[in-house]
């Protein structure tokens, strides 16, 4: 038997659509937001951190090297070049004199150091230089054969320390005019200062050495 045909037109019966519970929506990651925060936050403290200076080897590509009109001079006061560990430092007053085993500088920042590892009569020359290739001020400093082996193996052990522990302060006349990071062992008697220099912070950094 067949079933008779209903009712010409006759539209078939309302079906309510099927709203099952489908849980709670999917909760979004908040990594990414914490990867771009993070990124953020690198980025403003390199930008606020952009006055550290770093000691590294001077590059040998000395046609990208144009060198400043400042005359290129030794200390005038050797023995008052002062190469030193820094063990501590930190924030404070500055006593005058300083206490025995440390030294300050301009800013108020006062350093432990260590004993004197090389001094100024290492020191062949002393000079500003700016490099074209890639756009920064730098003071090169080059070292005789005697200060070259001392400073190779004075950088070898402080590349290896955690901050501060890894700065090594120039003190001149008892005042901590510069104290670079060491990133690497620097051999070969070339050193170069490097950080967020212009030319006239790099020609008074080496007046200061020189004297």
């Amino acid at each position: 038997m067949t079933q008779p045909p209903g009712p010409p037109n006759e539209p078939p019966p309302y079906q309510q659509p099927w709203q099952g519970y489908q849980g709670p929506p999917p909760k979004r990651s908040r990594l990414p937001l914490i990867i771009v925060g993070g990124l953020v936050l690198v980025l403003v403290l390199l930008v606020g951190l952009g006055a550290f200076v770093f000691l590294t080897s001077k590059s040998d590509e000395k046609p990208a090297a144009k060198e400043s009109p400042a005359a290129s001079t030794k200390p005038s006061d050797p023995k008052a070049v002062e190469f030193r560990r820094v063990l501590t430092s930190k924030p404070g007053t500055c006593p005058t004199p300083a206490r025995d085993g440390t030294a300050c500088d301009d800013k108020g920042t006062v350093y432990t150091v260590g004993k004197v590892e090389l001094d100024g009569s290492n020191v062949t020359e002393v000079k500003p230089s700016y490099n074209s290739t890639n756009n920064y001020w730098a003071v090169n400093i080059t070292l005789d054969p005697d200060g070259a082996k001392l400073f190779g193996q004075l950088t070898a052990g402080l590349a290896k320390q955690d901050p501060p522990a890894n700065l090594l302060a120039i003190v001149v006349h008892g005042q901590v005019v510069s104290a670079p990071a060491v990133q690497s062992e620097i051999s070969g008697g070339q050193v170069q200062i490097t950080g967020n220099f212009t030319r006239d912070d790099v020609e008074a950094l080496a007046k200061k050495i020189t004297g």
